[in-house]
């Protein structure tokens, strides 16, 4: 039987298209999923991102003890129990004050217009 003749050119083109379309398909996939890991990425760093803020915040603030924070000289002449609910409020040094309003502070239990006074007079700045 005779051979049948095939057209050389036309044939190359089917070939090509066949070859655009199985790489257009594999770079709509490969696209995918670097999007996935891309997106996994991003929450895998912004988790690391909030628990080295969380450890800066640990070993940038110092914490005092009740003694160190009622022993603290612009503090001196404040009743040493209303000094410890200062501190169990989270209010551990002089500058901490200035996070908190007059209103929040009469808020706390055993703190009253009179301690509020000895802080002004003592120089020691509140929340507007």
């Amino acid at each position: 039987m005779a051979k049948k003749k095939v057209n050389r050119k036309k044939q190359l083109k089917k070939q090509l298209a066949d070859l655009r379309r199985a790489g257009r398909a594999g770079f709509e996939a490969a696209r995918e999923v670097v999007e996935t890991v891309a997106h996994k990425a991003e929450a895998v760093v912004e988790t690391a991102v909030e628990q080295v803020k969380e450890v800066v915040a640990e070993v940038s603030s110092p914490t005092l003890s009740v003694a160190d924070f009622q022993a603290l000289p612009e503090l001196e002449g404040i009743a040493p129990a209303r000094l410890e609910t200062f501190y169990e409020a989270g209010i551990i040094s002089v500058a901490d004050f200035a996070k908190h309003t007059e209103k929040e502070l009469l808020a706390l239990k055993g703190i009253g217009p009179a301690t509020i006074k000895q802080l002004k007079e003592k120089g020691i700045a509140l929340k507007d």
